[in-house]
């Protein structure tokens, strides 16, 4: 036992490194519409990003406030990595992420802000803790989280003039 009862850090437990990050997007549609587009998660949103992230979904289970899906991540040497993801809808305006996988785990928070009859702010923070290995530098996390988002914006204002228009 350690000091104060506790058992002694292993050296898996000494290399964890929490990062948090924090994203806000404003999205040009309206926060019901932002909030609808954002939870109906799929099988194939992979598509949306053009494959930046390179996964497959499965969708275990689907309730009303609660979705679990499986990721398939490709990894070096063709192994292969599977996140649990645990998403939890609070209507109308949030959702939470509960990520656990062998590398990483990360917890994610989303809101929607009203900003406007057809303008719709995001503010997302995510806390992740790097289980083996090393980290990735935060700018490079940054960076490919961000382009991502840009697609996703980009398809949800798409999307909403497409149906304004029909």
């Amino acid at each position: 036992m350690g000091s104060f009862g506790r058992p002694p850090m292993t050296p898996r437990r000494a290399r964890a490194r929490r990062q948090t990050l924090r994203f806000r997007k404003l999205i040009h549609a309206p926060l019901r519409f932002v909030y609808r587009w954002c939870t109906d998660f799929r099988e194939d949103d992979d598509a949306i990003t053009n494959s930046i992230y390179h996964y497959s979904a499965r969708i275990v289970l689907r309730e009303r406030s609660r979705l679990v899906r499986i990721i398939i991540v490709p990894g070096p040497d063709r192994n292969r990595n599977t996140d649990v993801e645990i998403i939890t809808l609070v209507p109308p305006d949030r959702w939470r992420l509960r990520k656990l996988s062998v590398s990483d785990d990360e917890t994610g928070s989303y809101r929607l802000t009203r900003k406007g009859s057809t303008l719709t702010r995001l503010d997302m923070r995510f806390h992740r803790t790097w289980k083996t290995g090393r980290a990735p530098a935060t700018a490079r996390y940054r960076a490919l989280f961000e382009r991502v988002w840009d697609r996703y914006v980009s398809a949800i204002e798409k999307e909403y003039r497409d149906q304004r228009a029909s």
